[in-house]
């Protein structure tokens, strides 16, 4: 009896839908310029219910192209960065090989691993050791110049000791006026020439090199540039050194390894 009446209730509504589909359907398929203006008010109307649904797909589309080409420009800006430090990693390296002038020694390339806060700050923890013919003493350089000695070595690894350290000692040379000194740590990242005696020539611009005296590190290693010359009381001379060196920059380095010993 409810499905009766649900549907006489609902007769009326189908009757009139089906009467507005007959109508449109005449009126689409009629020739009267009053059925033209109807068709082409439909047409709009349609179409401008149905852009945004064609929006949305090429928007879909344009967005997963839009994040492919940020993936990609990540992508080349690391290779980019890595092009750029193997470029720089090259410089420094040629640098170091131009260095090898001695033929007295082998020249044993090591990288720095790390800052050694074990021994001090001014420490650097090198990637050779014993194994490689690493002992106490021996001559680190760069490039530039001496950059230290090599305090501690382990069986794959060692430890160098900076020139900028305050227990660091090296016999030096001024090389234009052959008035020899010890150099030792000044400050920061600079250098003294001490035990100059007073009276000798000294002057700023000087050249520092290694003596060689005592037999640690060769002579003729290039230490700095002398920046001031004060005659303060007493016997020697206050001479400060700009060093060749730029200690807090160092990544790679040289051993200097004496030719004839046990590899």
């Amino acid at each position: 009896m409810n499905l009766l009446a649900l549907l006489a209730a609902l007769r009326d509504w189908v009757a009139l839908i089906l009467a507005l589909l007959i109508s449109l359907v005449l009126m689409n398929s009629s020739s009267h310029p009053a059925a033209d203006t109807f068709r082409g008010g439909m047409g709009k109307t349609l179409s401008f219910i149905t852009a945004p649904l064609t929006i949305i797909p090429r928007s879909v589309e344009l967005w997963g192209e839009n994040a492919e080409l940020r993936a990609k420009v990540v992508e080349l800006s690391g290779e980019q960065n890595d092009w750029r430090d193997a470029m720089l990693e090259n410089v420094r390296l040629r640098k170091l090989l131009g260095f090898r002038d001695r033929p007295e020694f082998t020249y044993l390339a090591s990288e720095v691993i790390a800052r050694d806060p074990t021994i001090t700050l001014t420490s650097l923890l090198l990637d050779k050791g014993r194994r490689d013919s690493v002992k106490i003493g021996q001559a680190v350089v760069t490039a530039d110049g001496l950059a230290g000695i090599i305090h501690r070595s382990d069986r794959s690894s060692s430890v160098a000791l900076l020139a900028i350290d305050r227990n660091f000692a090296a016999s030096a040379r001024v090389e234009r006026s052959r008035v020899d000194g010890i150099v030792r740590w000044a400050g920061g990242e600079s250098l003294e020439l001490t035990e100059v005696p007073r009276n000798l020539d000294v002057k700023a611009g000087d050249r520092v090199v290694t003596s060689g005296l005592g037999g640690v590190i060769p002579g003729g290693i290039p230490v700095g540039v002398v920046t001031r010359v004060k005659r303060q009381e007493g016997l020697f001379l206050s001479v400060h050194i700009d060093p060749y060196v730029r200690f807090s920059r160092l990544e790679e380095v040289f051993i200097l390894l004496p030719r004839g010993g046990s590899r």
